[in-house]
C-alpha cells in the first residue's frame, strides 16, 4: 500500500484537511558565517569557527483539491500560522521548531484545484524525540552539539559543572538553567537570571564524552539533552 508523504504541524496533519504535499519540501538557508584570514606566503586561507547567521527555511507546496476551495484555503491559513512544532512522515522521530510562517503563492488552476506554497522559518537544527526525555545523567552525545536544559532542585548555593566549565547559582527551592534560551527560571516560569553566574554556551553538550556534576550533593540534577543534528 502506498503511504502518502505527510506533514504534521502542532499535532494536526495535512491529510486532516484533505490536502497533501505536491512535492518533497525544499530546505534552504541555515547559512554559516566564516571569517577568513590570509597569511603571506601561505597557500589558501585560514577559516575560523563557523556560526549560524540565518534560520532554516522549509518550503512546502500543498495540493488542494476541494469543492469548497476558498474555505479550505482559509482553514489552511489558520492552521499554518504562529510558531510551533513541525514533522514529516518520512522522519517521524525528528521535529523542527518553527519560529515563523510565511504564506507565499496561491495558484488556482481549476475551480476545485490549486496549490498553496508555505514557507516555514525554523531553528537551523533537527531535534530528536529522544532528546526531549528528561534524564538523571548524560555521559555521551552521539549527535551534534546540543543546547540542554538543566533542572536543579534544592535550596542554597550550588555549582553546576559541565566538561570542566562552571556555572554558580542560588536555588530556592528549584531553578532551571536553559542553555537554549540562555535564561534561568523556576519551574513556575519566574525569571531567575540574576541568581546564576556563568557562560551558558560553556554548558552545551559536545559530541562524544561529556562530564556533568553538581555540588553540593544535596542538590538533585536532571537534564533534557535537546540533542539532534545541525543543518
Amino acid at each position: 500500500m502506498l503511504t502518502v508523504y505527510d506533514i504534521e504541524y502542532n499535532n494536526r496533519r495535512a491529510c486532516d484537511f484533505g490536502v497533501f504535499l505536491q512535492e518533497y519540501p525544499k530546505f534552504s538557508g541555515a547559512k554559516k558565517d566564516y571569517t577568513t584570514t590570509s597569511i603571506q606566503g601561505r597557500r589558501g586561507q585560514l577559516v575560523s569557527t563557523d556560526n549560524y547567521v540565518e534560520n532554516l527555511t522549509i518550503s512546502c507546496v500543498f495540493a488542494v483539491i476541494s469543492p469548497i476551495f476558498e474555505n479550505t484555503i482559509r482553514s489552511l491559513r489558520i492552521w499554518l500560522s504562529g510558531s510551533g512544532i513541525m514533522r514529516f512522515s518520512g522522519s517521524p522521530n525528528i521535529f523542527y521548531k518553527v519560529v515563523k510562517i510565511e504564506h507565499d503563492s496561491l495558484e488556482r488552476e481549476l475551480r476545485t484545484y490549486g496549490t498553496f506554497t508555505v514557507n516555514f522559518i525554523c531553528d537551523p537544527f533537527e531535534y530528536l524525540d529522544s532528546g526531549q526525555i528528561i534524564v538523571s545523567s548524560v555521559t555521551y552525545n552521539s549527535f551534534s552539539t546540543s543546547h540542554p536544559i538543566y533542572y536543579i532542585s534544592g535550596s542554597g548555593s550550588f555549582s553546576l559543572m559541565v566538561n570542566g566549565n562552571v556555572m554558580t547559582g542560588v536555588s530556592n527551592p528549584d531553578i532551571v538553567v536553559d542553555t537554549e534560551k540562555m535564561m534561568a527560571y523556576r519551574n513556575d516560569g519566574t525569571i531567575q537570571n540574576v541568581a546564576v553566574s556563568g557562560d551558558y554556551e560553556k554548558l552545551y553538550l559536545v559530541p562524544g564524552e561529556n562530564t556533568i556534576s553538581i555540588t553540593p550533593d544535596t542538590f538533585d540534577l536532571h537534564i533534557k539533552p535537546n540533542w539532534g543534528y545541525e543543518l
